[in-house]
């Protein structure tokens, strides 16, 4: 059995040939998931990670919204027509990275794809780390079935291919963000104060809430809503407060007969934080 890296690169069995196009063959496999690079290690990145940031908080929205999609690597036949293509994401072992770079080690001449046994490829992962790798580690860590390899599809522009894909969907309901609309000083003064909620019809379940505790007997502004498909929206706004419990307010209001109620499901958070939670749940539940 091949011990290490440089027993599968000098290995010419595990790669394509003229009749086989592949980049290896995936039935020899076996032999290729035991190989180690001893000086590979992912390491805190030495340069400013925010660029890398906002660019996976921008994939994630991409996936959360159905412009992107991840498949299976099993799917995906990494061939010289399906190559490794700098800027590319992939998810290994849960983690999503992004190929920040392909180089050949000696020359450091770098490629926008390959397939050579011989390259290297910069990976950013989205936790803020980085590594130098080899060409085929990355394809032979994404093949092994206990790492559960992804490849994240690039962005769908085609408005067919989106309305394809929206068909096969099921909404089972909306998250909603409404801001306190009424008289009361208190709560106009607390800044980025919402409700968030969840309805399968939001016109309807608003309609009443001057009537209603938990609107503060006062009627509110919808401020954003987001469609949840393929999963329970009651188990996706539990999930939403839980995360957020630190930022729950407790208010106290009164009904029309002077008794003081309690109110909790109101909190003090920005609105961009809430939009990376929920893109951030809908990747996370797609990389299973």
């Amino acid at each position: 059995m091949l011990k290490t890296l440089d027993d599968i690169l000098e290995d010419d069995s595990l790669f394509e040939s003229s009749s086989d196009s592949r980049l290896f063959n995936t039935k020899r496999y076996r032999h290729t998931i035991t190989a180690v690079d001893k000086k590979a290690s992912r390491k805190r990145m030495k340069t400013d990670f925010t660029p890398y940031q906002v660019l996976f908080q921008s994939v994630q929205a991409d996936i959360a919204s159905g412009k992107r999609q991840i498949k299976s690597i099993s799917d995906v036949e990494i061939s010289q027509k399906s190559p490794i293509k700098k800027g590319n994401f992939y998810i290994d072992n849960g983690i999503m990275l992004y190929v920040a770079k392909i180089y050949h080690p000696d020359t450091k001449e770098e490629f926008s794809e390959s397939t050579t046994r011989k390259h290297k490829v910069h990976l950013i992962y989205e936790n803020g780390t980085e590594n130098h790798i080899w060409l085929l580690s990355l394809v032979s860590s994404l093949y092994d079935t206990k790492r559960s390899g992804r490849l994240v599809t690039e962005s769908l522009d085609e408005i067919d291919l989106l309305s394809e894909q929206v068909d096969n969907n099921v909404t089972t309901g909306h998250i909603y963000v409404v801001k306190y609309a009424g008289q009361d000083q208190r709560f106009l003064s607390m800044a980025n104060l919402y409700k968030i909620g969840v309805a399968k019809d939001i016109q309807k379940r608003l309609c009443n809430t001057v009537n209603e505790a938990t609107y503060l007997f006062a009627p509110v502004q919808l401020i954003e809503s987001f469609e949840i498909q393929n999963m329970e929206a009651k188990e996706v706004e539990s999930y939403l407060h839980h995360v957020l419990a630190d930022k729950r307010v407790d208010l106290v209001t009164q009904s029309s007969t002077g008794k003081e109620i309690r109110v909790t499901e109101w909190f003090i958070v920005d609105l961009e934080h809430v939009r990376q939670i929920l893109n951030q749940l809908t990747v996370e539940l797609q990389k299973n």
